[in-house]
């Protein structure tokens, strides 16, 4: 029997990445499909050992490069909703 996957992957709807474990990471011990797991010095290493995570999420690299002003934009995101205007209520 096939062992699936047990990266957890998806933005809006977290789900079981729906490949087929090929290896074992070697430092957490989980099983895991060839896209998420890397060849390293010590051995296979999952996408999310290799960001330091604790738990098997595939998180974007990218988000882990925010600045302050990436985070000062989406504090203030937020603000464009404060008017009473609701600028999609007649889209129909």
């Amino acid at each position: 029997m096939a062992v699936q996957c047990e990266m957890i992957v998806g933005f809006l709807v977290p789900h079981r990445c729906p490949n087929q474990a090929v290896a074992e990471c070697v430092k957490c011990s989980r099983r895991f499909c060839e896209e998420h797991l890397g060849l390293r010095q010590g051995g296979l290493v999952c996408t999310a050992c290799e960001q330091g995570l604790a738990q098997p999420v595939a998180v974007p690299q990218t988000a882990r490069s925010f600045d302050e002003q990436d985070i000062q934009v989406f504090a203030n995101v937020g603000s464009f909703d404060d008017g009473d205007d609701d600028l999609f209520a007649d889209l129909s």
